[in-house]
């Protein structure tokens, strides 16, 4: 297991950015906060450069508070969610993506797993109630390039197994399409 630097797609991601961005956002104020105070206190005026520094700084800060705001509501999988997803990935062959955020104009949807299949997109969402539709439609929409996989969005993981099983192994062509559809995935959101 890696401890730092976890790319997104792997187990624990979103946590990593949580925590990360919440770092960020603390050095940041921290600086702006010394900045400031440093001009208030040694010269006696706001009409410094320091104040430039700080108002620059508070660009960065407010971007990483509103990615923290973003993925706050984000709920990914507890460890006992995660062993069923890898058993299922490795009873089926598959390769398991995990902390899949995307942003659209309401905000973020959050796929906790999600798998790519012979052209397929079959994700796992825990709390999906009424949202199926806006889970759904979102990953049909974001697919302009020719690529139109099925997607599929569950919200247990006994669905999720009856999706895959469904399903016919890729052939080698099919592969390489399943690994476009996926790294498409990779780069949307957070």
């Amino acid at each position: 297991m890696k401890l730092f630097n976890l790319d997104k797609g792997e187990f624990g991601y979103a946590k990593r950015y949580k925590n990360r961005q919440i770092l960020f956002m603390f050095l940041l104020f921290l600086f702006i906060l010394s900045d400031v105070l440093v001009s208030i206190l040694y010269f006696n005026t706001r009409k410094t450069w320091l104040i430039i520094i700080a108002c620059v700084l508070s660009i960065p800060f407010a971007r990483n508070f509103v990615n923290y705001l973003l993925i706050i509501k984000a709920k990914p999988l507890n460890d006992k969610e995660h062993k069923i997803a890898d058993e299922l990935s490795e009873k089926h062959g598959f390769i398991m993506a995990y902390d899949i955020s995307v942003t659209d104009s309401e905000g973020l949807l959050f796929y906790p797993c999600l798998t790519v299949y012979n052209n397929n997109v079959i994700a796992y969402v825990n709390d999906l109630s009424s949202k199926e539709k806006k889970y759904t439609d979102y990953l049909k929409k974001c697919y302009q390039e020719g690529l139109k996989p099925r997607v599929a969005v569950v919200d247990s993981f006994e669905k999720f197994e009856k999706e895959i099983e469904r399903l016919n192994p890729p052939k080698d062509a099919q592969r390489k399409q399943d690994l476009l559809i996926a790294k498409k995935l990779l780069t949307l959101g957070l």
